[in-house]
């Protein structure tokens, strides 16, 4: 697609371990991705469940194979507009501040903190 991809995550652990029963299309949509190639148990029985944490391991290997980068230990705080002496895009407002993705000129932005998102203020 012709697209560059970063992902930061404040936490370097994937620690939580709830389990999530996945609607059918949900399952479609993880297998079609290739999550059977790092998880070869996956929904093999009748109930479509997986621990967050299997999810988000798998998921990242995903991203790692499709070129994504990663960047942990990273905070998102807040946006930086378009500087008025030629800046062509936005910049991410990160901790720690001197990080190399705090350089980094987007065009979108997809945040999924959650509750407390720091798009919308905190």
């Amino acid at each position: 697609m012709g697209c560059k991809v970063v992902v930061i995550d404040k936490r370097d652990a994937f620690t939580r371990n709830n389990v999530l029963h996945l609607w059918p299309f949900t399952v479609t949509d993880l297998k079609n991705i290739g999550i059977k190639h790092f998880f070869g148990k996956f929904c093999q029985g009748e109930l479509n469940h997986i621990s967050i944490r299997r999810l988000q391991i798998c998921l990242m290997k995903i991203a790692l194979v499709l070129g994504v980068e990663v960047h942990t230990k990273v905070e998102f705080e807040g946006l930086q507009c378009p500087q008025k002496n030629g800046g062509t895009g936005w910049k991410a407002v990160c901790k720690p501040h001197n990080h190399k993705v705090s350089y980094f000129e987007f065009e979108v932005l997809v945040a999924a903190t959650g509750a407390r998102d720091a798009l919308c203020g905190k």
